[in-house]
């Protein structure tokens, strides 16, 4: 794509903190003319030092962009809709979509654009090949799908650590699946009423058990598939292979026999902001849309009710 196209299809970003610095990199690594919205001016300065075309504090009326990018703090992302769904641009939303069902499915009443949800653990190229080996049932059939999504605190302050991590695994299962596993049961780890992590299990066959926690000294982002006749396992968000162990659950530990499958490691939000450039441009539309977005958050109230109820 050439420059002078770029420009013709200007993309607003919406907050430009830690996440929306990367964002703000990655459209400029994929020749996007970027305005940046933010009301800190701190931040203004350092989003032009990165390659912004142009900031501003408030949401402008006048100049409009083609397509907004929201990755203001998650508290905000209600109102902050809300107030760009008359200027009739498609928005691409940062996850959690909300922090309340009753909040997202107001969205869904009020949208008069498309709206999609960045869940950019479905476009990691290792959860694709995941879900290519769970669907060509070359292991088998799928028992289980486990997650651990694990690190020390957080630097997002007006949210809980459910809200933030629990998202990416019930995408993660929606994508191997091809549906929602149905809640069945969860329980919350709370200091001083917040939540900072979770175990829940979803689905029945195959089941889902999926921890999130940010009381973990080391960082964990394993993905486990376990199979009638083997496991494939993602160990991280940084190995570029999938680790294949083939057997049943009778074999031998000798006879064992472990199989590293690669894939092209690029890295996900590259991919999950070119799908909406794509898509501004005309093309297919990204992966997960309104629609979806809001049955993850009504999932998350259900695990919490769940918890707060056994």
């Amino acid at each position: 794509m050439s420059q002078a196209k770029s420009h013709l299809f200007p993309i607003g970003l919406i907050g430009c903190g830690i996440w929306g610095q990367n964002i703000l990199r990655d459209l400029i690594s994929l020749q996007a003319e970027v305005w940046v919205v933010d009301p800190d001016p701190k931040k203004l300065e350092l989003a032009k030092k990165i390659g912004a075309q142009k900031t501003f504090l408030e949401i402008p009326i006048e100049q409009m962009p083609e397509g907004w990018i929201v990755s203001s703090p998650a508290s905000t992302h209600h109102e902050v809709l809300l107030s760009l769904f008359p200027l009739g641009k498609p928005i691409y939303v940062e996850k959690p979509l909300t922090c309340s069902y009753p909040e997202a499915k107001n969205l869904i009443q009020k949208a008069t654009v498309p709206v999609f949800v960045m869940h950019n653990w479905r476009y990691h190229r290792g959860v694709r090949l995941l879900t290519e080996i769970a669907h060509s049932k070359e292991l088998g059939e799928l028992v289980l799908i486990k997650s651990n999504r694990c690190n020390w605190t957080s630097p997002r302050s007006d949210v809980d650590s459910v809200w933030t991590l629990i998202p990416h695994d019930i995408t993660i299962a929606f994508n191997i699946l091809g549906y929602f596993p149905k809640p069945i049961a969860a329980v919350v780890e709370e200091y001083k009423g917040v939540q900072r992590g979770m175990t829940a299990l979803l689905g029945g066959k195959p089941a889902c058990i999926m921890e999130v926690s940010n009381r973990y000294a080391d960082k964990r982002r394993e993905i486990r598939l376990h199979f009638t006749e083997g496991v494939a396992v993602l160990k991280n968000e940084q190995v570029d292979f999938i680790e294949i162990f083939h057997g049943d659950d009778r074999s031998k530990p000798e006879e064992m026999r472990l199989e590293i499958r690669k894939f092209e490691p690029i890295p996900p939000l590259y991919d999950e902001l070119q799908s909406f450039l794509n898509y501004v441009r005309g093309g297919a539309s990204p992966l997960t849309p309104l629609e979806e977005g809001v049955e993850v958050i009504r999932i998350i109230d259900e695990l919490k009710k769940l918890a707060n109820h056994p």
